[in-house]
């Protein structure tokens, strides 16, 4: 099982290769929707840097207003009169997942970039992809990107 690829223009790929099978084929597939996808990917991840950056940013600026807050206000409070009995736990706000529906050539391009070669098919001059051998995990409350280009 080897497969290449080849970046067209006009966010078309061509893929050339020899399946599980040993059947060998081309075919030219969209990269539109994936392209797409994974941009959508790294720009999450560059998110969570930025987020991380400005967190790291303000925090000498955040530590000297919690210091300020303390100050002098704070009564003296005898830690033997206390004993916890759980632990407190802030709040976090929940985020549903968000899933691309992907097509039938952005699924394509997914396996051949993951490697996994063994559900790719050639029949005539198409890639086709082997159903999967075990059920799909249940997901639930999920945000279909529907309409938005993928």
């Amino acid at each position: 099982m080897t497969f290449n690829t080849a970046q067209l223009t006009g966010e078309r790929v061509l893929v050339k290769g020899t399946d599980s099978l040993g059947n060998s084929g081309q075919t030219v597939l969209d990269s539109s929707q994936w392209n797409q996808v994974k941009a959508q990917r790294s720009h999450a991840g560059a998110h969570d840097q930025f987020d991380a950056a400005v967190e790291e940013f303000f925090a000498p600026l955040t530590k000297a207003a919690e210091l300020l807050e303390v100050g002098f206000t704070q009564p003296v409070v005898d830690e033997a009169a206390y004993v916890t009995i759980r632990e407190g736990v802030d709040g976090t706000e929940g985020q549903s997942p968000v899933v691309a529906k992907l097509n039938h050539d952005s699924i394509v391009l997914r396996l051949l970039e993951e490697g996994k070669h063994e559900r790719l098919v050639w029949v005539n001059d198409d890639l086709e992809v082997l159903a999967p051998t075990a059920p799909a995990p249940q997901v639930d409350e999920v945000e279909v990107l529907r309409d938005a280009g993928l």
